[in-house]
C-alpha cells in the first residue's frame, strides 16, 4: 500500500499534523488485503484478521469521529472510507458543546489524546465554534496518523451497497460492518430500507443509480419542518464588530433590529486575512422568501443581486448591512454576499441498522439517520456516534446482530430526547417572532428605525467611502 508523507506541524497547534495534500489511497481493489505478512499502516505490526473490517460511506466530521473512536478501541481493525468529494464542499460554522468529548478519556491512545486535545482547545477558544471544514480537516490529520485509510475523488464514488460489499466507481471493498454518513438526502438510508423491507432479499447489489433522488415520508418515523432560515455571508474591509457588543447596543439598537427582521439575528465574524472580516448572520425568513431562493444550497448560494430574491428579503438584508455600517463602521466589499436557505427539519429514519443474510452489519448515521435543527444534528450524532464506534471496537463477527440493535435503540432512544427538546425551542421562537410581529403594530412603538433615514443609508451601501452620520440619526424614540 501507498500513502502520501504527512507534512509537518500546524504551528499553530503544535503536535497537530496537517493532512496531506491528496488523500492516502491503495494500489488495486480495496478489499485486496488477505495477506498475512500485510502490516498496520504505521505500526509495522500484523494484521489481526479476527478483528473487523469497517467500511465507511461519507468521510464528514460524523463518519471520521465515529472511525477515530473504533480505531483507538481496537488498533487492528481494518478501516476504510470513501467520499466523492475531493475537497469538503462545506465552510459553514457549527457549534459543539464540549461534553461531546468526554468519551475519549475512556482511551489511551497516544495519537487520538494529543490530536483531540488541540482540537477541543480549539474549540473551546472559539467559544464553541469552529467550521465544519476546518473540523473536518483536523479530523483527517488524526484519522491518517492513526493508520484508517481514506479514499476521496469522483473514483471513490460509492455506486452500490450488497451483502458485505461496497462498490465504488473504481472498484469494490468487502467489510464486515458498513457505517453509512450520506448526508440528509442519503442513499445509503434507501438502500438499506429496500433490504430491510424485502423479505426475498439474499445478498444482491443495491445500485444507488435505482434507488429515488427524492426523499419519501415512508423513509422515516416522522418529519416535520419547523423553520425555514437564510444564512447570509458577506465581507467588510478593515475591522468590525457584533452590533449586540456591548449593553447600550443590546438594549438599544439590537430590539430595534430584530423588529426590522422579524426574526432574532445570529451574528458571526471571521477573519480573512489582516484587511479583511467575513461577517456571517442567520435568521428566520418567511415561507415565500424562503421558496425564492429554491434551487440554491452551500455549493451554490445565491447572490443578492439575482432577480428572483424576493424583494422584501433583499430589504431585510440591505437594512441589516445599513445598520452595521452606521453603528458598527462596516466598510462593505460590494457583490460579496452569498445567501444559502435552509429548512430546521425534524426526522429520524424508519430504520438505522439492517443485519444481511449472511450477518454483515449496516448502519447509517449523522444526517442520514436523524435531522435535528438548532445545531443538534451534529452535536447528537457526535454521542451517538462515539457510542457506535465504542460497541464496534468491542463486538466480534457474531456479536453484529446485537451491536446493530444496541444502535437502533440508543439512536432511536437519543432522536426521540433531542426531538422533544427541539419541538419546545421551536415554540419558544415562535412566541418571539409573535411578539415582534405584535410590536411592529403597535402605535405606542419605542426604539424604531426610521424608514426614511434607513432608506437613505442603504443607498450607500455600494460604495467605500460613506458620509459618517450621528449614532442616533435613524432611531426614533417615542
Amino acid at each position: 500500500m501507498i500513502r502520501e508523507a504527512i507534512p509537518g506541524v500546524d504551528e499553530r497547534y503544535p503536535g497537530l499534523f496537517l493532512p496531506a495534500p491528496e488523500i492516502a489511497v491503495s494500489q488495486g481493489l480495496a478489499n485486496d488485503r488477505t495477506n498475512s505478512s500485510e502490516q498496520m499502516p504505521g505500526t509495522g505490526q500484523p494484521l489481526n484478521h479476527r478483528a473487523l473490517k469497517v467500511a465507511y460511506v461519507g468521510m464528514g466530521p460524523i463518519a471520521l469521529y465515529n472511525a477515530l473512536q473504533l480505531k483507538a478501541g481496537q488498533p487492528d481493525t481494518d478501516i476504510e472510507m470513501f467520499e466523492k468529494r475531493a475537497e469538503y464542499a462545506r465552510n459553514h460554522t457549527v457549534h459543539i458543546d464540549d461534553h461531546c468529548f468526554r468519551s475519549l478519556k475512556s482511551y489511551d491512545h497516544p495519537v487520538l489524546t494529543q490530536g483531540m486535545a488541540q482540537l477541543r482547545d480549539k474549540i473551546r477558544r472559539q467559544h464553541g465554534h469552529i467550521s465544519c471544514k476546518e473540523l473536518e480537516t483536523d479530523l483527517k490529520s488524526i484519522a491518517q496518523r492513526m493508520g484508517i485509510t481514506l479514499h476521496a475523488g469522483s473514483d471513490y464514488e460509492v455506486v452500490a451497497i450488497g451483502d458485505g460489499k461496497v462498490t465504488f466507481t473504481s472498484g469494490e471493498a468487502l467489510f464486515d460492518a458498513l457505517v453509512c454518513a450520506d448526508g440528509a438526502h442519503s442513499k445509503s438510508r434507501k438502500a438499506l430500507l429496500k433490504m430491510a423491507d424485502n423479505p426475498d432479499y439474499q445478498g444482491e447489489d443495491i445500485a444507488f443509480s435505482e434507488l429515488s433522488s427524492t426523499d419519501e415520508d415512508s423513509e422515516f418515523t416522522s418529519k416535520k419542518d419547523l423553520q425555514y432560515r437564510v444564512r447570509v455571508k458577506y465581507q467588510v474591509k478593515g475591522p468590525t464588530k457584533k452590533l449586540t457588543s456591548g449593553w447600550l447596543n443590546l438594549s438599544r439598537y439590537v430590539y430595534a433590529t430584530f423588529k426590522l427582521m422579524l426574526s432574532p439575528v445570529e451574528e458571526r465574524i471571521r477573519p480573512l486575512n489582516e484587511q479583511t472580516n467575513e461577517v456571517t448572520i442567520d435568521f428566520f425568513i418567511s415561507k415565500e422568501e424562503f421558496d425564492s431562493l429554491s434551487g440554491y444550497n452551500l455549493g451554490h448560494a445565491a447572490k443578492l443581486s439575482d432577480s428572483n430574491v424576493r424583494d422584501s428579503l433583499k430589504e431585510k438584508i440591505k437594512n441589516w448591512q445599513a445598520i452595521k455600517q452606521q453603528f458598527c463602521q462596516e466598510t462593505l466589499i460590494a457583490d460579496t454576499e452569498e445567501l444559502t436557505p435552509h429548512t430546521l427539519s425534524i426526522f429520524h429514519a424508519r430504520k438505522v441498522h439492517h443485519v444481511t443474510p449472511s450477518g454483515k452489519l449496516i448502519c447509517i448515521a449523522g444526517d442520514a439517520a436523524t435531522s435535528l435543527p438548532y445545531y443538534r444534528s451534529l452535536n447528537n450524532f457526535l454521542l451517538v456516534g462515539a457510542k457506535l464506534g465504542r460497541k464496534l471496537a468491542s463486538a466480534s463477527r457474531a456479536d453484529l446482530a446485537k451491536t446493530g440493535e444496541a444502535y437502533e435503540q440508543y439512536a432511536s432512544r437519543r432522536a426521540r430526547w433531542e426531538g422533544f427538546k427541539a419541538t419546545l425551542k421551536n415554540f419558544m421562537i415562535n412566541v418571539m417572532k409573535l411578539c415582534l410581529w405584535i410590536s411592529n403594530k403597535v402605535f405606542w412603538k419605542i426604539n424604531v428605525w426610521d424608514p426614511l433615514k434607513l432608506k437613505d443609508q442603504r443607498k450607500t451601501l455600494p460604495e467605500w467611502e460613506v458620509q459618517r452620520h450621528h449614532p442616533t440619526a435613524m432611531l426614533t424614540v417615542g
